[in-house]
């Protein structure tokens, strides 16, 4: 996609599962790239770069996967683009980036590619109460890259190749995401957890095991049905 660079780029970090946030770091503290920010049960948050906290919702509050949890703030440049259309195939998986500048740079691999956070409401005692995020992802510029703010470039964003996986053609699955239906050859129909697609084909995730067969007229609702 085309785009231009930016200076300073607030993001959000978002959780990796669903349970209780608790912070290791508070508004204002300038943390390191791998700096640990906190945890959702047994799983750690880090920074990808660099930055300094600009809020953290408060301790010990209950979240549901992909919430966004600690926004940062990154003074360097980085590239915005709207992935709204990756997200809704692949979901909020990790992303790679890389750009090239008009005249400059690149090729270069992103530092990360993250999702912008907009203003976030204040809490109690510092903390953010909500942050929020849009569609829009930026990608990090390595702060070695001589850059400017103002210049053209391209970015192209990836989802994380995921290998092994059970899959169907979307043609024979009801649903695109999270959960969906298939149906069996003998007409009976089964709900199926839904992941990443390629577009082609679509990850399943539960509900059915490797040989199982389905029919290729999925369960879809019957648009002339009253």
């Amino acid at each position: 996609m085309k785009t231009q660079v930016g200076a300073g780029v607030d993001f959000a970090v978002l959780a990796n599962k669903v349970g209780v946030f608790v912070p290791s770091v508070e508004s204002g503290q300038r943390v390191e790239q791998g700096t640990v920010l906190g945890s959702v049960e047994d799983r750690q948050l880090v920074s990808p770069v660099g930055a300094t906290v600009v809020s953290v919702i408060a301790a010990r509050t209950t979240v549901p996967a992909n919430y966004p949890v600690v926004t940062l703030r990154f003074d360097g440049f980085g590239l915005t683009g709207d992935l709204s259309n990756l997200v809704a195939t692949v979901g909020n998986a990790p992303f790679a980036g890389k750009f090239q500048v008009t005249d400059g740079v690149g090729p270069t691999d992103c530092s990360g590619v993250v999702p912008l956070a907009s203003d976030a409401s204040s809490g109690a005692e510092g903390q953010s109460s909500t942050i929020s995020v849009s569609d829009s992802y930026a990608c990090l510029i390595p702060t070695d890259s001589l850059v400017r703010a103002g210049q053209s470039a391209i970015l192209v964003v990836t989802a994380q190749a995921r290998n092994d996986v059970a899959s169907l053609p979307v043609t024979a699955v009801a649903g695109r995401l999270q959960k969906g239906q298939v149906r069996r050859p003998d007409g009976t129909v089964v709900d199926v957890g839904l992941g990443a697609t390629d577009g082609a084909h679509i990850e399943i995730t539960s509900g059915l095991k490797a040989g199982d067969a389905v029919s290729a007229t999925p369960p879809d609702l019957d648009p002339q049905s009253k």
